[in-house]
């Protein structure tokens, strides 16, 4: 007697596209297996201070948009000179087709461990106002400008922050508001703001 199957095999082909994602999916499943096992090594913990960073001295420009907070990493190491004022250019600038903006900037410091100190610049000129431990630029920053912020940085003075051994990471933060938003008053949102801000413009 011959049997007969209710419900037949049918041979199905996967389509292109189905085998490229499961491609994909199985290389990201891979490299995310890597980077896992990369995190628990000593290899990878000394590498990531320097991997990605900016030593210490290099030129730099940030990109900025209207609104938002950018930072950039500096990488330096424990060899520096405590209260050492080392040159560092940083600029700042605003893509063309963007809308005018307020900038203030923030500058710390940290080691390994997490412990932070922040740092004084040395502005590029006196259009830079300093108000607690933020810069603010005295200025509207428009479209396609680009604009100095420091000529250098001043390291920590405290002696028992730095290790020879170790690397150490400056961040330096830039936020930017709408000049005119028609929504919210940059007041409201940045508290503290030096007397003679924008009293230029």
């Amino acid at each position: 007697m011959k049997e007969i199957k209710a419900f037949p095999k049918k041979e199905k082909k996967l389509k292109s596209s189905t085998k490229w994602f499961i491609f994909v999916i199985s290389i990201l499943r891979l490299l995310l297996i890597i980077c896992v096992w990369l995190l628990m090594t000593d290899y990878f913990k000394q590498k990531v201070f320097i991997q990605g960073n900016i030593p210490l001295g290099t030129s730099i420009t940030v990109n900025l948009n209207s609104q938002g907070a950018y930072a950039t990493s500096i990488t330096y190491d424990g060899s520096n000179i405590p209260g050492a004022n080392v040159q560092q250019v940083i600029k700042m600038s605003l893509p063309l087709n963007s809308e005018s903006t307020v900038v203030r900037v923030k500058l710390f410091t940290c080691d390994e461990g997490g412990n932070l100190s922040i740092l004084n610049a040395t502005v590029a000129d006196e259009i830079w106002l300093k108000e607690g431990d933020y810069y603010y630029y005295n200025d509207i920053l428009t479209a396609g400008v680009i604009t100095n912020f420091s000529q250098s940085i001043t390291l920590p003075t405290n002696e028992n922050f730095f290790n020879y051994d170790k690397y150490y990471e400056i961040i330096v933060v830039f936020e930017t508001l709408l000049y005119n938003s028609g929504t919210y008053e940059v007041g409201e949102v940045w508290q503290n703001l030096p007397d003679n801000w924008l009293s230029n413009i």
